[in-house]
């Protein structure tokens, strides 16, 4: 699956993610925990020349080893790694918490100047990580607009934590054009590309995929015992009921079920790709 979708407001992002990171003193990168790999934007890379706390968000999404692989594979190089849930208030402390500690070069620094203690943290991912939310929590109350997909926040906008700390959230942003098809059915997996320019059926093929090669037993437990992969999404539209004009199976409904089931943990806590993994 090549994806090729970049609105001309995801351009726009990217050009303005560029000019405050000249003016941040770390980064806030946001990834899903149920594919961390797959939500690193190499424009991303390329751009950042700061302190980064690496935040694996939606961290009961995978299983607990996978995401603490993840945060050791990711604390290193002055970098720090932090699993979080971006609704949970534990999260606010732990989150404020690495910031000032990869900034603490920064606050020495002014304190040294005799000023202010006072940071910039620029928060950037692909869509639906959960940047805002995680923003909110931090804040303390709902200073963001957010939702569950991907696309809802369109501009870059400051946000003050305390009179030490203020965040800038973006909009989540791809790269232009994602060659890799692994990464690009996991992300349209987890949510991070636009439903509406997808074809449900075959993400949900590719996640079969993925599940089958996890543990062979997580469709079975919640659909039944089924076997093949699209005459699984014609199994499990028998099973549910799902029909169209003249009885036949509404693959598309059962495949929107799967897709939908797996984002809402209703398959249980899976990570699409692990730490250790090439």
């Amino acid at each position: 699956m090549e994806i090729n979708w970049f609105p001309g407001h995801m351009a726009k992002s990217t050009r303005e993610i560029e000019s405050a990171l000249k003016i941040a003193d770390c980064v806030v990168y946001v990834l899903d925990s149920r594919a961390v790999r797959s939500c690193f934007n190499p424009k991303f890379d390329e751009m950042i020349k700061v302190p980064i706390v690496y935040v694996i968000n939606k961290a009961d999404a995978a299983p607990a080893d996978i995401v603490t692989q993840w945060v050791k594979k990711l604390s290193t190089g002055g970098n720090t790694a932090i699993a979080t849930n971006g609704t949970e208030s534990i999260s606010r402390g732990k989150l404020a918490s690495a910031i000032k500690a990869v900034c603490a070069p920064t606050l020495d620094r002014q304190k040294k100047r005799g000023l202010n203690a006072h940071i910039r943290a620029a928060v950037v991912g692909v869509p639906n990580t959960g940047k805002s939310t995680l923003i909110n929590s931090l804040c303390g109350k709902a200073r963001l607009t957010t939702g569950n997909r991907a696309g809802v926040t369109r501009a870059a906008t400051w946000a003050r934590v305390d009179e030490t700390l203020d965040v800038l959230d973006t909009p989540g942003t791809l790269y232009p054009k994602i060659t890799d098809r692994r990464v690009g059915e996991n992300l349209a997996i987890i949510g991070s590309i636009r439903d509406e320019v997808l074809d449900v059926t075959e993400i949900a093929a590719a996640l079969i995929s993925r599940l089958d090669e996890i543990d062979g037993t997580l469709l079975s437990a919640r659909y039944g015992e089924i076997t093949g992969s699209y005459g699984r999404l014609e199994q499990i539209a028998i099973a549910r009921g799902y029909k169209i004009r003249g009885g036949e199976p509404d693959y598309e409904r059962a495949a929107a079920t799967v897709v939908d089931d797996f984002r809402k943990g209703r398959l249980g806590k899976i990570a699409l790709e692990k730490a250790d993994e090439k």
